[in-house]
């Protein structure tokens, strides 16, 4: 009877410890089908493989054609020393943001990829990078400091910087001096005014088709050189820049950055200004325009209207170590300066800033705005930079008002 006794009070021990165990076994199932995963722990980080082994790497990107090319001539020099095959994979913007959801969730990935530095401690901290520096034997060159709030997350590196395309205003001088400028807007009543001087000569001339700013809406760094001209920092509030751009929207021409039409426009007449990546002012730029930064960028504030493209390893990468040094050979200085005279897109080494290099001592503005110590990246309500581009398309395309881009980001008036 007594043993009888012990078996029911054992097996009552061993189903209270298998319920208390079990909420624990449940899927979160509130991110969809593919819930985030959490942050690897160093003990959980694949072990980096003998190097004599790995025979491939592949590598997915998003950018020109041109550009392919000319990371496919750095990353050929690699296999020469090497004699590791590398393949590139290309696809544009939106197809790589799909892509990448899907394969980080489920770490069916490439070894290495690219995306918007803005996303890369988004993507850290769910669990969807390995850190980089885990894997590197020997620190690489020092990026932007403005760079390192994007790269860095729990003390790791968690990505690579290839390069940075700062958002300039171009325009016709010839034009602005109609609507009586002689330079682009510095202040939210400046944009006021040369709206109103638009609007007087479109009443003038009604057949004449008239457009105030053009830019990109599929992601926010037109508008954010936009604020910045304005005065007004995306950290911060920005109430009446968002108002305004309700009144004023029916007056912007929204077209991909690789629309060449936008350079036809400025120059004709039927545009003001367009808020274009420095990269391709260098590209269809001419002496009849003028580019210059936007007004509020200083080197207290930092240029917040900054693309920069980052490579990062996917938690699912077969081959980190492999993968970690051909990102250390393609993103040298010496890489970086091939970069640069192929693509016109800046490095993103700062000792390239501090050595005088023509390329850069050349820009259409002072190159020391680029060597700020401020995070450029701050966002309001903690929200991510995936939730702000979407508001930003929504409101560029009349799909969204001032108060609801403020209530989707989180956006709160002072």
């Amino acid at each position: 009877m007594l043993k009888r006794k012990n078996y029911w009070l054992l097996f009552a021990v061993l189903l209270l410890a298998l319920t208390s165990l079990s909420p624990s076994m449940e899927l979160d199932t509130t991110e969809g089908t593919n819930p985030p995963r959490q942050p690897l722990s160093l003990s959980e980080l694949p072990d980096a493989k003998d190097k004599n082994n790995v025979t491939s790497l592949n590598i997915r990107v998003s950018m020109s054609g041109a550009e392919l090319k000319a990371l496919q001539r750095i990353s050929s020099n690699y296999t020469l020393s090497t004699g590791i095959q590398v393949s590139i994979s290309n696809v544009d913007n939106e197809e790589n943001a799909v892509m990448l959801k899907q394969e980080l969730a489920t770490r069916e990935s490439p070894d290495i990829i690219m995306t918007d530095g803005r996303n890369i401690p988004d993507l850290a901290t769910r669990g969807y990078l390995l850190p980089v520096d885990v894997y590197q034997s020997v620190p690489g060159s020092a990026p932007l400091t403005a760079l390192i709030p994007q790269m860095q997350w729990n003390g790791y590196d968690w990505g690579v910087p290839l390069d940075i395309d700062p958002y300039v205003l171009v325009y016709s001088p010839q034009r602005l001096a109609e609507l009586g400028f002689t330079a682009a807007p510095v202040s939210l009543e400046e944009w006021s005014g040369l709206l109103n001087g638009l609007r007087e000569q479109q009443q003038r001339e009604p057949d004449k088709e008239q457009y105030l700013l053009a830019m990109d809406s599929r992601n926010p760094y037109g508008f954010s050189a936009l604020l910045e001209s304005m005065g007004f920092s995306m950290a911060g509030d920005y109430t009446a820049a968002l108002e305004w751009v309700e009144i004023a929207r029916s007056y912007f021409y929204l077209s991909s950055r690789f629309n060449t039409d936008v350079w036809d426009m400025l120059q004709s007449g039927k545009l003001a200004l367009a808020a274009l990546p420095l990269s391709e002012w260098k590209l269809h730029g001419n002496a009849s325009l003028s580019a210059e930064a936007p007004a509020g960028v200083s080197g207290k504030s930092g240029y917040e209207a900054m693309q920069s493209r980052f490579f990062a390893l996917p938690a699912g990468s077969s081959n980190p170590e492999t993968a970690v040094n051909w990102l250390a050979y393609v993103t040298s200085p010496t890489a970086q300066l091939e970069w640069l005279e192929n693509t016109r897109r800046l490095p993103a080494l700062e000792e390239l800033y501090r050595s005088a290099q023509p390329e850069i001592s050349a820009l259409p503005f002072d190159g020391s705005l680029l060597l700020t110590e401020e995070d450029i990246t701050a966002l309001p309500g903690g929200s991510s930079w995936d939730a702000v581009s979407e508001a930003v398309t929504l409101l560029l395309t009349g799909k969204q008002g001032a108060a609801e881009y403020k209530a989707s980001i989180g956006l709160e008036s002072e």
